[in-house]
């Protein structure tokens, strides 16, 4: 393969970050991070949104990946970005409330990918996060080079210039008037039609109305703020309680739920005092992924693991904890087991095959369903009624399942 055929990834991605997207207010449904992306690689916003949409719902990504973006690409005119603008390096549009907002979204749907490993859909969200920036790369690609017109969109604007105390009192003057007129003489004012004072040509009109003076800007509200420190006081001593007091109903669901809580009464407030809109943006985010992860279901027992699995069952005490593997091949041997009572027991496979050898001589009544897969086991009971019955119920999400003696 020739030299001209291969491509230097490093500086493909210098030159990605370097023409990067910038954030779109005119075309923004929340952010602008759509539009911009669509301005820039000539793509429509509405499927960017929809990427987002379906990664926030399959894995949290999409949530994760909004508020980064949020945080990294800067605003349309704006020198830097929130992120930036947070550590001192620049100047960004609105307040350092929204970046600290989105610092404190980042952190807690950062947990989402995947749902902690409690579901089949370990790594979900981290295979998605990759496929989109993956696809980013793509388009960069696709179009190196930015679009005509790209540059006016992304110019930084220039700072407003302060005005000087003095022009105010110059605003009365007649035009080319004063003492520093730039061309020809200088006209005396209305107020000294023969010139005798051109020492206080530049003092405003005696008759003139003085401007009225600016309204006190209103003080800004610290609930937002405050409610926030609560929130991540109550997730950090939760987490703490989880970690190191062993208390184990508290999952990363449930700590989220309390978090969400205290969000949810700084928003109560809010709605009497009128203030505290900045919460919503947390309590969006925060609100989806509790919702997300309530829906998980983890068996009882939880899940034991992945791969390949060879569980010999001696003993009938083993019988009182079920198996609930995760992904991967199952294989259950029980021909050494002898019953001392009636008893039942359960097998669960999320993913990959199931075998189960059963004892000679003993009565078994197997139940075994699959959603995607196929079954051979025998079918209600079967073996020598006359001592102990085993209940065996077996299930596998996707794979088959094979119960032999």
């Amino acid at each position: 393969m020739s030299s001209s055929s291969t491509h230097d990834v490093p500086s493909e991605l210098r030159s990605l970050w370097r023409t990067r997207p910038v954030r779109t207010p005119d075309d923004a449904k929340i952010a602008g991070i759509c539009g911009g992306f669509g301005r820039r690689y000539g793509v429509d916003p509405v499927l960017f949104r929809i990427a987002f949409v379906i990664a926030a719902l399959w894995g949290g990504a999409g949530v994760f990946l909004y508020a980064l973006l949020w945080l990294l690409l800067r605003s349309a005119g704006d020198e830097a970005s929130k992120g930036e603008a947070l550590i001192g390096r620049g100047r960004a549009s609105g307040s350092k409330i929204t970046a600290v907002i989105l610092v404190v979204v980042v952190l807690l749907s950062a947990p989402t990918f995947g749902g902690s490993g409690e579901s089949l859909f370990v790594g979900a969200g981290f295979l998605i996060a990759i496929a989109m920036l993956a696809g980013w790369y793509g388009l960069h690609r696709r179009t190196p080079v930015p679009p005509a017109g790209w540059s006016e969109v992304s110019a930084v604007r220039p700072q407003t210039a302060r005005a000087d105390s003095g022009r105010t009192a110059g605003a009365s003057q007649e035009p080319g008037s004063g003492p520093g007129a730039p061309y020809g003489p200088p006209v005396p004012p209305s107020w000294d039609p023969l010139g005798a004072a051109p020492f206080a040509w530049d003092l405003p009109d005696p008759g003139a109305t003085p401007p009225p003076a600016p309204a006190p800007p209103r003080p800004r509200s610290r609930l937002t703020k405050v409610t926030l420190g609560l929130a991540l006081i109550a997730v950090a001593v939760a987490g703490g309680l989880a970690t190191l007091g062993g208390v184990l109903w508290l999952d990363a669901t449930r700590i989220a739920a309390i978090g969400l809580a205290v969000v949810a009464g700084g928003l109560l407030v809010g709605a009497v005092t009128r203030r505290g809109h900045g919460l919503l943006v947390v309590a969006g985010p925060l609100a989806g992924f509790v919702l997300l992860a309530s829906l998980v279901q983890v068996p009882e027992g939880g899940w034991e693991g992945t791969g390949e699995q060879l569980i010999q069952i001696t003993d009938p005490a083993q019988l009182d904890a079920p198996i609930n593997h995760q992904v991967g091949s199952l294989t259950v041997d029980m021909r050494e087991l002898e019953l001392d009572r009636d008893r039942s027991y359960s097998i669960a496979n999320n993913v990959g095959e199931v075998q189960v050898l059963l004892p000679d001589g003993v009565a078994v009544e197997t139940n075994c369903t699959t959603d995607v897969g196929s079954v051979d086991c025998p079918t209600g009971l079967s073996g020598d009624a006359s001592g102990p019955v085993l209940t065996l119920s077996v299930h596998s999400g996707v794979g088959s399942i094979m119960v032999t003696r």
